[in-house]
């Protein structure tokens, strides 16, 4: 009965080391942490000359990353949101989204 014993506990030991080896604190040790990208929105302000549109201002400040027409947009209009019923007036101040990755977002 003994012997029954003392291999159970010689088992019980040997899961708990592979455990905590492969699934336990060492690995998280071992690993450094990915850092998580977190990319802002950043942005310009231009003011707005007679005659003025959004397709004049996007093509005047280009995104410098591939950003499709609708989400630059999206992005404008969260940053400008008095603009969404109404046209632009000359001599105001409006907000351009500027798409810029963080240095650690880079591959």
């Amino acid at each position: 009965m003994k012997i029954f014993l003392a291999t159970i506990l010689l088992l019980i030991s040997f899961y708990i080391v592979k455990v905590d080896l492969f699934e336990g604190t060492i690995p998280l040790a071992y690993y450094p942490a990915e850092e998580e990208c977190i990319e802002t929105l950043d942005y310009i302000a231009v003011e707005i000359v007679g005659g003025d549109t959004i397709y004049s201002l996007f093509s005047m400040y280009p995104a410098a990353k591939s950003v499709t027409f609708t989400e630059r947009l999206n992005d404008f209009y969260t940053l400008n949101p008095h603009l969404s019923n109404q046209s632009f007036l000359a001599g105001e101040q409006v907000l351009l989204p500027v798409y810029i990755s963080p240095a650690q977002c880079k591959n």
